[in-house]
């Protein structure tokens, strides 16, 4: 039998999926104390010998800790294997170190999963991301101990965008999401410095009276979205939005960017995303529960 445990902040995938899916939810208390080290209860009985899917939300760093102490102590508590699923791989900006000093957390939290034990049947841990920032950093893992399937949202905005035209905002952006969007008309935008100031310019191909939307997988501030779409807009874009798999907008940013798009679309793989979309009306919010459920169930 399958069992799930869900960070609190994804609960309510759980309550979506719960009568779709012949799976059982352990019962699992992710607290924390009111110096906000984590209180942690499991039901020995709901994980032991079983195969558990657990679904981690990562995007605070205040969680690491308990969900790394989750995860040990369901092993300590022979589950039989573990299947984890982290949407949203948070430290993919830094995957290497450009300069003397930097630090590269990608890797250092690739080390922290990959050093968990295996459960109970010896089966190495599955690790399901979707829209892994560089695909390098599956490498970053140690495939001795852990399994690392990425998977993407981009399918959930291809049902929704119908005849857009692509724009993909850098020349890196092309190479990796090319393929994806073979059958649509596409626009081609590169960075560059003038007088050492950052400007967007479009490499190939005209956005006049287009409907077109910016994509990309990881988005932080917004500022590459808003300098495209300005740009886009005076050579007579018809219209311009912006999706990303997975946006941060830290210290609420999306409600500047929202200023200058059309409307921004993004998905929940950073949960707090659904309590943004009442800050602004132009936005929207795609669902990953539909990726979740088929991980859980090819699992």
């Amino acid at each position: 039998m399958k069992t799930i445990i869900t960070h609190p902040n994804f609960d309510y995938l759980w309550e979506e999926l719960s009568s779709e899916l012949w799976i059982e939810k352990a019962n699992v208390k992710m607290e924390t104390f009111p110096d906000w080290w984590p209180n942690i209860q499991i039901q020995k009985e709901d994980v032991k010998n079983k195969i558990a899917t657990v679904l981690l939300d990562f995007s605070d760093p205040k969680d690491l800790f308990i969900n790394y102490a989750l995860l040990q102590w369901l092993i300590d508590y022979k589950v039989a294997a573990l299947n984890i699923i982290m949407p949203y791989f948070p430290v993919g900006t830094m995957e290497r170190v450009w300069k003397p000093g930097e630090v590269a957390t990608a890797h250092s939290l690739a080390d922290i999963i990959s050093n968990l034990p295996s459960g109970k049947s010896g089966l190495k841990n599955n690790l399901h991301i979707l829209d892994i920032h560089a695909e390098v950093e599956e490498y970053l893992f140690d495939a001795r101990t852990v399994n690392v399937e990425s998977g993407s949202a981009f399918e959930l905005l291809k049902e929704n965008i119908e005849w857009k035209t692509i724009v993909f905002p850098d020349e890196w952006a092309a190479k990796r999401f090319w393929n994806m969007f073979e059958r649509y008309d596409k626009v081609i935008c590169s960075k560059k410095r003038v007088w050492g100031k950052r400007q967007i310019e479009v490499k190939e191909w005209d956005p006049y009276w287009k409907d077109l939307i910016i994509i990309d997988d990881l988005i932080q501030t917004g500022w590459t979205i808003v300098e495209t779409s300005l740009k886009l807009k005076s050579l007579w874009a018809k219209s311009v939005e912006a999706f990303s798999s997975h946006w941060v907008f830290p210290n609420g940013s999306h409600k500047s960017v929202s200023k200058w798009v059309d409307k921004l679309i993004t998905t929940d793989s950073i949960p707090e995303n659904n309590d943004r979309i009442s800050d602004v009306n132009n936005m929207e919010i795609l669902s990953i529960k539909e990726l979740v459920k088929n991980i859980i169930l090819e699992s």
